[in-house]
């Protein structure tokens, strides 16, 4: 089999295509490399001094959650996607040569004699991968130089080369053959087309939903009284980021472990605090919560401060229109909870600590 591929190729040819498949493919497994070698001892001396500044004693340690072992199967699974993908593509002319029909790549025609549709849909995923490739790649790099790359960024990678390169497969049989007027012409543009679904899969999947929403009801999460994005300060990299680690609403966040947040984001802590004491408040309030926040209440930190009376809360409800019970019955329940009594001693502790910092 392996011969075959290689028969009428020269010498340099088959190692100049060998040496592109290894420089995709060894790129994961080197920055994972560098990372656990000399970027983990640095944040592990950064999540101390959090720990210590903050006055929370824990025996949670960095090198639980990065360490090698957790590494192995995120790599291995990016790392083979990328290695089959690149290797397809770069000796492409061979594997089809003598190919006539087949079903992933002719899709709907299959069955027939497809050999121009099979090149261009070969041109299509080349162009998909190229984009989910330069998209993962800078992504990792960046998370490197900020101190972030957790495993499941290995995870994330494979999944979009894969997500993308099927997006664009599908999106390219929609926009039919050069020779079929029915479908819209946009031939000439599917490799700038399928790289900007590589760059960016779920944009286009929405594309898609919304072509076929008859059948598909979209989930509108930017709609929910829970999205992430009802907290201030969360952008959408902040979400995205968040949902690595399975936080995917307010709740998820206002229930999540200071410790586990600090250990597996980037994120400070007093920004990690501010975004929980939200969240809480969001779960509290729902769809109130501009309202709370238009008189200054915008997180559960708020019914601490000294001004936070009976009187106060009276002139809240009779200046927002709402009824006295509903602000009284989060007051209560904030004070009643002493994990968000933990919260704002550490907190307050942190916020110390920065006043006393030279």
């Amino acid at each position: 089999m392996m011969l075959s591929i290689f028969e009428g190729m020269t010498f340099v040819g088959v190692c100049g295509r060998v040496m592109i498949i290894a420089i995709f493919s060894i790129f994961f497994p080197l920055t994972a490399i560098s990372y656990l070698r000399y970027l983990v001892p640095k944040k592990e001396k950064e999540y101390q001094k959090a720990l210590d500044d903050l006055g929370i004693h824990t025996q949670k340690k960095v090198r639980d959650t990065y360490s090698l072992i957790r590494f192995i199967l995120p790599i291995g699974f990016s790392f083979l996607i990328c290695f089959f993908a690149i290797a397809y593509i770069v000796f492409a002319d061979q594997f089809v040569s003598g190919m006539k029909d087949n079903v992933v790549l002719s899709g709907a025609a299959f069955g027939k004699d497809n050999t121009a549709l099979m090149a261009r849909s070969i041109s299509v995923l080349t162009f998909a991968f190229l984009g989910s490739f330069i998209w993962s790649a800078t992504n990792i790099i960046r998370r490197l130089i900020a101190n972030d790359l957790s495993p499941s960024v290995y995870y994330s990678a494979g999944i979009r080369i894969l997500l993308a390169s099927i997006t664009a497969l599908v999106l390219s049989f929609m926009l039919g053959a050069k020779s079929n007027p029915e479908y819209l012409q946009l031939n000439a543009s599917l490799a700038a087309i399928a790289f900007l679904t590589g760059m960016f899969p779920e944009r286009v999947l929405q594309y898609l939903v919304k072509v076929f929403q008859r059948f598909i009801n979209a989930d509108q999460l930017t709609n929910n009284h829970l999205s992430l994005y009802r907290v201030q300060g969360i952008s959408m990299q902040h979400k995205e980021r968040l949902e690595e680690i399975g936080i995917d609403n307010a709740q998820n966040l206002a229930s999540a472990s200071i410790t586990n947040l600090l250990i597996e984001t980037p994120f400070k802590s007093r920004q990690l605090l501010d975004w929980i004491g939200q969240a809480k408040l969001v779960c509290f309030a729902g769809k109130d919560i501009d309202k709370l926040r238009s008189v200054g209440i915008r997180s559960v930190f708020d019914f601490f401060s000294p001004n936070k009376e009976t009187a106060f809360f009276q002139d809240v409800c009779q200046q927002l229109n709402i009824e006295p019970t509903f602000l009284s019955n989060i007051y209560d329940q904030v004070m009643a909870d002493q994990g968000i009594r933990t919260l704002y001693g550490f907190l307050n502790e942190g916020n110390r600590v920065n006043e006393e910092a030279p």
